[in-house]
């Protein structure tokens, strides 16, 4: 006997259609010039061999590079997962891309053949999250956190599982590389996931197997961790969480015994969670993707939101900075779509202005371009070309 997936043929509440009525009213905006895919994206990556390319990881398991200018999502296909691919990692020279995926194995793909390099096995669950550490010798760790709660370092050219990290109580589902902290000899990795806790994991190059977690977490948020981001010039550690905030903490001081919370700095609130949060500006914003289909622009120096983008119809899962001068915001989301946002200050400016006459019920005005004395419009070129014909 089949079963229908027709969302009709099963009780909805009045607000989970409403949600649906909104979304596919909402879907066909254009803000923010949507590039369409076909299937969720999940992950997202600046590509660092060129400033109009980003890496996506689709729910249907492909990973894809796209082209922004051109909208090319066709020419470089990644495949190999037949569950959704969930992150994504780089290796420091751009030229392999790693993939994790339902199916709890990851693969690394060589970016010009698109061919796979290894194959990586040993997970117990879903693969949540990728890290590629670089390291003194030129060889390089790659780690991944799991469903299964644990963190796995690999030999990121082999594949081989050198070590395992046990500690974290759920799913690991983000870290991240403390520049500062980490030094010729060892690497200082911060990660969190579905507990609240973000713990710290000192692993040295040579022997990973002797990595040791830090005795206390860090205990800032309310519940799951999303992102965990060392971001500007000064590498201030943000993060983004189920508890809908996004914080700047000092996650480098010593810890203070009995107490919580005393590491953040900055608060920025949402109504709903925040996935992923990164800087822009040159440490002027710093820009949040939220579930509530947002993609945010908050001032650094105070804390206020400065504007807010809308254009995705669905949950936002991830944000980069792209561009030559970092003049382009990209966010990607559960929607399929991957949207482009000019961060130059004149066109946040005048978007802000739309913004609020958007709000306030006055009427946009559409730019027309002006005419200049004494030259003809192409109209009025082809109108005085037909009367000339005729008056021979």
């Amino acid at each position: 006997m089949s079963k229908s997936s027709d969302p009709g043929h099963f009780f909805q509440t009045e607000a989970s259609l409403a949600t649906i009525a909104r979304r596919a009213a909402k879907a066909s905006n254009k803000n923010g010039s949507p590039i369409p895919v076909t299937s969720k994206i999940l992950a997202l990556l600046p590509d660092p061999l060129n400033t109009d390319r980003v890496y996506i990881a689709e729910s249907c398991g492909i990973i894809r590079r796209i082209g922004l200018e051109n909208a090319d999502i066709k020419t470089a296909l990644y495949r190999g997962f037949t569950t959704p691919c969930t992150c994504l990692a780089l290796s420091a020279d751009g030229r392999t891309i790693f993939g994790g995926a339902w199916e709890k194995k990851i693969l690394a793909w060589n970016v010009d053949t698109r061919q796979v390099t290894a194959t990586f096995t040993g997970h117990a669950d879903f693969v949540k999250s990728l890290l590629y550490i670089p390291t003194p010798d030129g060889g390089g760790l790659l780690l991944s956190g799991s469903s299964d709660t644990n963190i796995i370092i690999w030999n990121p050219n082999t594949g081989e599982r050198l070590c395992t990290l046990r500690g974290h109580t759920r799913a690991v589902g983000t870290m991240a590389l403390d520049p500062l902290l980490s030094d010729d000899t060892d690497a200082i990795v911060f990660a969190g996931g579905s507990e609240r806790d973000i713990r710290r994991w000192r692993i040295p190059y040579k022997n990973p197997a002797q990595a040791v977690e830090d005795a206390e977490s860090i205990l800032e948020h309310d519940t799951s961790v999303h992102a965990i981001r060392f971001l500007g010039e000064d590498a201030d550690c943000w993060s983004a969480s189920a508890d809908g905030t996004a914080r700047r903490m000092d996650v480098r001081a010593p810890a203070k015994e009995g107490k919580e919370g005393w590491r953040t700095d900055t608060i920025l609130k949402h109504a709903d969670y925040v996935n992923d949060v990164v800087m822009a500006g040159n440490g002027k914003w710093v820009v949040t993707a939220c579930r509530d289909e947002e993609v945010r622009l908050w001032d650094v120096s105070t804390g206020e939101l400065y504007h807010t983008f809308t254009g995705h119809a669905d949950e936002v899962t991830a944000l980069a900075v792209v561009g030559e001068r970092g003049e382009w915001l990209i966010s990607v989301g559960i929607d399929c779509t991957i949207r482009r946002w000019s961060l130059k200050l004149a066109d946040l400016k005048a978007a802000r202005e739309e913004a609020r006459k958007l709000r306030e019920g006055e009427e946009v005005e559409t730019k027309v371009e002006e005419k200049k004395e004494g030259v003809l419009t192409a109209e009025e070129e082809a109108e005085l070309a037909e009367l000339m014909d005729d008056s021979d």
